[in-house]
């Protein structure tokens, strides 16, 4: 019922984190439901432009496991973007490995 809901939103009054949001829903949707059509499939382009217009906000635990494992020699590429629009803290997109910090603030805002 909520996911149908969603088909009657005005999505030109919604704001990019908003859009950003869904654009996280209908990953999780393409997930969960494979055979399923995602009520704002008609903007998921707009979706998946909004998610990538926020701005990373690596923290400094973040940033110091980056050094570490630079320093050990573990070539990584800081904050690597996917193509569903997804941050990965590092990875090694040629070997498909990632690591992802989440410190103490990682889930505050």
């Amino acid at each position: 019922a909520l996911l149908s809901s969603l088909g009657t939103v005005n999505h030109s009054s919604l704001n990019n984190a908003q859009l950003s949001q869904l654009h996280m829903v209908f990953l999780h949707f393409q997930l969960e439901f494979p055979g399923q059509s995602f009520p704002l499939a008609h903007i998921q382009s707009e979706l998946l432009t909004a998610f990538k217009c926020q701005e990373p906000r690596p923290s400094k635990l973040q940033r110091d496991v980056a050094g570490a494992l630079s320093r050990i020699g573990w070539d990584h590429t800081f904050e690597f973007q996917t193509r569903e629009g997804l941050l990965l803290d590092m990875a090694q997109p040629e070997t498909m490995t990632a690591i992802e910090v989440d410190g103490p603030t990682h889930y505050l805002q």
